[in-house]
């Protein structure tokens, strides 16, 4: 508001105001300056509709203000994707604009997600837009089956049970899944609902 006022007292006296809290110049001499030039001291002013020309009921403050336009605005930020271009190694989404990029969808979002209850979109945001995956699982083992094509067989390959069950996950999952074989850690799921 003192930018308001000294902006205003010092463009109609033609000089430069300081219009920071910690200034040495006050309000009241601020509104001196503006009463020597014909306007209120308080920097109202009487405004008038621009249809009719009628005189709007009570004073406006009104002030000059500097602004710097802002650069990052929607038009140059706005983006949309269906489909484009993957990473090689989480098959995700690229990132950024410039790469075709999907949604960058972190930690945090995710988490308000959830403490809103939105599991369904969690899910579609997550893995059916991200990297869906669909593995065969060993209900005896609870590790990762083959589907071999050539022989018409999905079979476990530790245990060699025919008893495989397709899970739906996401591929950063399995990602996983397959890091932690290689330590020598070997993750199993457990299958409670079979399709």
């Amino acid at each position: 508001l003192l930018e308001m006022l000294g902006g205003k007292a010092g463009s109609l006296k033609g000089q430069e105001m300081d219009g920071t809290p910690f200034s040495a110049i006050t309000q009241k001499e601020m509104g001196k300056m503006l009463e020597e030039t014909g306007f209120r001291a308080d920097g109202k002013e009487d405004f008038f509709d621009g249809l009719s020309g009628k005189k709007l009921e009570g004073q406006i403050f009104t002030g000059v203000v500097a602004y710097r336009r802002l650069f990052h605005m929607v038009a140059h930020k706005m983006q949309s994707r269906s489909r484009g271009p993957v990473q090689i190694l989480t098959r995700q989404p690229t990132e950024g604009k410039e790469k075709e990029g999907g949604l960058r969808f972190g930690e945090m979002e995710g988490e308000t997600l959830v403490g809103h209850g939105a599991a369904m979109l969690l899910h579609e945001k997550l893995i059916e837009n991200s990297d869906k995956l669909v593995e065969l699982v060993c209900e005896k083992c609870g590790l990762i089956a083959i589907n071999d094509q050539i022989r018409n067989r999905r079979y476990c390959p530790v245990c060699n049970s025919s008893a495989v069950y397709p899970v739906e996950m996401s591929y950063g999952f399995k990602l996983l899944l397959d890091e932690l074989k290689t330590l020598g850690i070997m993750p199993k799921l457990l299958i409670k609902d079979k399709v």
